[in-house]
């Protein structure tokens, strides 16, 4: 069995070897692949190297795609299936393993007949150069089908390791991960701080708060429990266990590029106002945070 990649950062190089572990065949769809149709990853994982040997291609190959997991950014989404729609399969299987919401409705809504699905993990690794990849953390992976109802992963998931947990309501685990991110990732490009300042500094820790309240008003009107505690005892949680850690947005910030803002706390003010319900500090974050990376 196959399985295409798009987004060739660090979790989708990780996914990959995950799944050559696994026995599947892995191919990355790369912007300029190099002419040999292959590279060679380095990977560190505790005290254990490891080299594989990844194939990759570029969008415009011939090879029908029957099985692809997306790794990219949420915004590059739609594009990025859009340079391979041709190849997809009618029933192909889709695995979204991406941070925000939003862009999985629309990835339904444009292959309907594709079979769809959602994922989130805990699992950290880096990429210090192109061909390094080291794994800080194994993490949890949740994965859950979008379109049927269906005990079974998707053909070669069962055998990774660590073993992906099968959820049938993948949204609540969406909207875990999406909360958790609203909570820290915008206030750490806003203050351009490690996660563990919004534990550290009073006033962060009182913004987060905010956040949180918010946040939870929504999920309660949506009839979604997040956690068996409250929002902000979890975020304060995965702050302080990350604490060094500089989160992806703000990442991007500092590197002019684009950030998820979008499809994080803006899918979330976007549900907020459909209900008529008002979310003052998160839509004031949104707006900070689409200035900065305008700048």
């Amino acid at each position: 069995m196959k399985w295409h990649i798009l987004g060739a950062g660090a979790m989708g190089n990780l996914f990959a070897t995950r799944l050559l572990q696994a026995g599947q065949d892995v191919s990355l769809i790369l912007r300029q692949p190099n002419p040999e149709g292959y590279y060679q990853l380095h990977c560190l994982e505790g005290k254990a190297r490891r080299t594989y040997t990844l194939t990759a291609q570029s969008a415009s190959a011939d090879e029908a795609i029957c099985r692809l997991l997306i790794t990219t950014k949420a915004y590059d989404t739609q594009a990025a299936l859009a340079s391979v729609a041709d190849r997809l399969t009618p029933d192909a299987t889709l695995v979204l393993l991406q941070n925000g919401m939003g862009q999985h409705q629309t990835v339904q809504q444009q292959h309907p007949s594709a079979d769809v699905w959602g994922a989130v993990t805990t699992a950290g690794a880096w990429r210090p150069q192109p061909d390094e990849l080291v794994c800080v953390a194994a993490g949890e992976t949740h994965i859950g089908p979008f379109t049927a109802e269906t005990a079974a992963l998707p053909a070669g998931w069962t055998a990774l390791t660590p073993a992906p947990i099968y959820v049938q309501d993948i949204q609540t685990a969406l909207w875990r991960k999406l909360a958790i991110n609203c909570a820290i990732n915008p206030l750490t490009a806003l203050h351009r701080c490690h996660n563990g300042k919004l534990v550290e500094n009073p006033e962060f820790y009182q913004q987060m708060q905010q956040l949180c309240d918010e946040i939870e008003t929504l999920t309660h009107s949506l009839g979604i429990t997040l956690f068996a505690t409250d929002l902000i005892d979890q975020a304060a949680k995965v702050a302080q266990a990350t604490a060094d850690n500089r989160s992806s947005m703000l990442q991007d910030i500092c590197h002019g590029r684009p950030t998820e803002i979008e499809f994080i706390t803006g899918y979330v003010c976007s549900q907020a106002d459909q209900l008529g319900i008002d979310l003052p500090c998160n839509k004031a974050l949104l707006s900070q945070v689409r200035a900065l990376s305008a700048t």
